[in-house]
């Protein structure tokens, strides 16, 4: 026998054995994976979720002209949330109002806020209040928006201040709240309502028309005209025809002095103010409570 038969005999042997190995090992491998696994199946493919309402709305224009027949022909409705699940909206005691502006219908302006955000936006008659409604009327203190076929009223702080606060002494003729007379020339005004008044100057100085009055040549004061009745000026005593020279022996003889002078009246516990009626100096003095 020739010497190289005997190796190539040995190496098929092995050969074939490491094949059967191979084989009994995929085997084994199978039969496991099916006796721990319980034969479970592939889980079925998770349905994909439903069109949302307005890709499906999308549809309405084909059923609305029958394009599939007159038995398919109609009007496909909108999918309405679930009663509770509406987000939630702008409510009435998130707003406040800030000041107000009347006129001609599109003269007539109301600065709102929206307290949970502290936005500020101006609206004009007609305009939506941000998600709440329409604004249908605005008068010195207060706005109404129609929301839901109902009216809501907003107030500006003046009016919530007088509101809130508690029954004051008689007022004067024409007073609003803010300040009740006890004699000549003394009054005594509610601090929560100054403050809230001072808290909107621009609203206030809208309360009385304001024209430099000269002496000499040169500004001595602001003349009064055009009060309004129950505005910041009226409730105080003055009159059309006063001339302011002071508050507090700070001389107003400029708009800039005028307004710092008012703004510094926030947290005062008295005010002295000079002014000229009929020709005549006269003082007014105020006890702020």
């Amino acid at each position: 026998m020739q010497k190289w038969v005997f190796p190539l005999n040995i190496a098929l042997t092995l050969l074939i054995m490491a094949l059967l190995a191979m084989i009994t090992s995929d085997i084994a491998s199978y039969r496991l994976s099916k006796l721990f696994t319980g034969g479970a199946k592939t889980p079925p493919a998770v349905a994909p979720p439903p069109a949302a309402a307005e890709d499906l709305m999308a549809f309405a224009p084909i059923l609305g002209k029958g394009l599939f027949g007159k038995a398919t022909q109609g009007q496909l409705s909108p999918i309405t949330a679930a009663a509770g699940t509406k987000p939630a909206g702008t409510s009435q005691g998130d707003l406040l109002l800030l000041g107000t502006a009347t006129g001609s219908y599109r003269e007539t302006f109301a600065l709102i806020q929206k307290i949970s955000t502290k936005e500020e936006r101006v609206f004009r008659l007609g305009d939506p209040v941000f998600d709440l409604g329409s604004l249908v009327a605005v008068q010195k203190e207060s706005a109404e928006i129609l929301s839901g076929g109902r009216r809501i009223k907003i107030l500006t702080p003046t009016a919530v201040a007088v509101d809130a606060s508690k029954p004051a002494q008689p007022a004067a003729p024409g007073g609003s709240g803010l300040a009740s007379q006890v004699g000549v020339g003394s009054y005594v005004v509610d601090q929560r309502a100054l403050n809230a008044a001072l808290d909107n100057i621009g609203q206030a100085m809208t309360d009385a028309r304001l024209l430099p009055s000269t002496k000499d040549g040169k500004v001595e004061g602001f003349k009064v005209s055009e009060v309004r009745a129950g505005g910041i000026f009226n409730t105080i005593g003055v009159k059309n025809g006063d001339v302011l020279l002071r508050i507090n022996d700070f001389a107003i003889d400029s708009p800039e002095k005028a307004i710092q002078s008012m703004a510094s009246l926030k947290g005062q516990s008295r005010i002295k103010l000079d002014l000229i009626r009929d020709g005549q100096p006269t003082t007014f003095n105020y006890d702020i409570r």
